[in-house]
């Protein structure tokens, strides 16, 4: 069943042979704010329009659970050196008004097995409203 996903590259899923979600989403919307000084007055804010959004989050990506980390992380890897902008989809709604792009990816590996393989690995991804 899918879960969510962001574009075509990124698919959040849980099946019977694959399980790829995300956890702690966190988003951040907030506006531009400006000042003006006054003289013997504490300063006087005036809204100078929304901020780009930010989305962080999350992902365990583990051979466990039918995912290939190493493939899944160089696909990542892609995406945030490309700039690639897609729709980033919850559920069946889309998440705000616009498209997104990773802004940037830190990834953890939590299990490297011998010769190297990478059995388990986090990562954190920050996405920003692509405009």
């Amino acid at each position: 069943m899918k879960v969510g996903s962001f574009g075509n590259q990124l698919i959040f899923r849980v099946s019977d042979e694959t399980v790829m979600t995300f956890k702690n989403m966190k988003r951040e919307i907030s506006g531009n704010w400006g000042s003006m000084d006054r003289i013997g007055q504490k300063p006087l804010p005036y809204f100078q329009g929304p901020s780009l959004q930010s989305i962080t989050m999350e992902i365990i990506l583990d051979a466990s659970l039918g995912i290939r980390p190493r493939r899944m992380l160089q696909r990542i890897e892609n995406m945030v050196e490309n700039g690639q902008a897609e729709v980033l989809v919850v559920g069946r709604q889309r998440v705000g008004k616009n498209r997104w792009v990773i802004l940037k990816s830190s990834e953890a590996w939590d299990i490297v097995l011998q010769k190297g393989e990478l059995y388990r690995a986090t990562v954190s991804l920050t996405f920003q409203e692509y405009m």
